[in-house]
């Protein structure tokens, strides 16, 4: 994995707790990322907080295993993640239809004017 995927990695993660929306968790979960040899994350989800960790601390609710670069382009809205993706091994998770929990507590609250214009 290059230098500057790991480092981009680490900032995702490290930056996580700044984007999080309380108010978009449904369940408290933790999720257990391992990204190549080297990017191993978990993040711990409630409703009042998220803890991100470096590392497997703990047997996870959800676990996303894959190649470092599909991460960032699926982070990056580049790629998303399809019945293929899991179905040829590329991605592996043990439930893969929460990971759209986990992608929704990281995301920016719509405001109502947004909603109206749907």
């Amino acid at each position: 994995m290059a230098a500057s995927s790991a480092g981009e990695i680490a900032k995702i993660f490290k930056g996580l707790c700044q984007r999080f929306n309380k108010d978009a968790v449904k369940a408290e979960r933790s999720y257990y990322f391992s990204l190549g040899e080297d990017e191993k994350w978990t993040v711990e989800i409630t409703r009042e907080k998220c803890t991100v960790t470096r590392g497997r601390n703990q047997e996870s609710d959800v676990f996303f295993k894959g190649p470092p670069e599909l991460f960032l382009d699926v982070w990056n809205g580049r790629h998303q993640l399809g019945p293929k993706d899991f179905l040829t091994g590329r991605v592996k998770s043990n439930r893969p239809l929460l990971l759209k929990d986990f992608v929704a507590a990281f995301q920016a609250p719509e405001t109502k004017e947004k909603r109206k214009q749907r």
